[in-house]
């Protein structure tokens, strides 16, 4: 019996993990990115091939499944574009029977994926008016980001000459303010 120079060679047994059903189920592995579904394939159990795994002397055994799992990134990048795009079928009940069914999309998993592929443009906001290096700070702890927000508003209010404020605009004041500003409700 010939051994694959890429798999650790073991004793011929027929009912273990030959060579040959380790070549079997890394293919099957890259072709359904489910181990359960890989070892039932090749008449294995999912618990054995992770035992197989975690063998020290399996080292190439162990890199041919990541690569297998690498070859099978597609497949699931694929599903979670289509559940994004295509939203996923959730039964409708009434009185214990289906009824019907309706589209869930999920949009937790369409801004991941936007994100992901397009950061530029999906990726997370920044706030334009923070210098470079403040919005680590901000992030850090909420009570300075609101003091700092609170603060922006202080410095905005300043800004506008009293005279320009309508009476609509000093509703919050004393009637001493009020008549100081020419603008008691009346």
């Amino acid at each position: 019996m010939a051994t694959s120079p890429n798999l650790p060679a073991r004793r011929p047994r027929h009912d273990g993990w030959t060579v040959e059903r380790q070549e079997a189920f890394l293919k099957a592995l890259a072709t359904c990115a489910c181990v359960t579904h890989a070892a039932r394939s090749v008449g294995m159990s999912r618990e054995s091939a992770y035992q197989l795994y975690h063998r020290p002397s399996a080292f190439a055994f162990r890199r041919g499944w990541d690569a297998a799992l690498d070859c099978s990134l597609r497949l699931v990048e694929d599903e979670a574009w289509s559940r994004a795009v295509n939203g996923v079928a959730r039964p409708i009940f009434y009185q214990g029977e289906q009824v019907g069914e309706y589209r869930h999309y999920d949009e937790r998993l369409t801004m991941f994926l936007l994100r992901s592929y397009r950061p530029e443009r999906y990726g997370e906001p920044l706030d334009p008016l923070l210098e470079p290096g403040e919005e680590e700070e901000f992030l850090r702890d909420p009570g300075i980001a609101l003091d700092g927000g609170l603060t922006g508003i202080e410095f905005d209010a300043d800004d506008v000459p009293l005279d320009e404020l309508r009476p609509q605009d000093c509703r919050g004041q004393s009637e001493d303010e009020a008549d100081e500003d020419g603008s008691n409700g009346e």
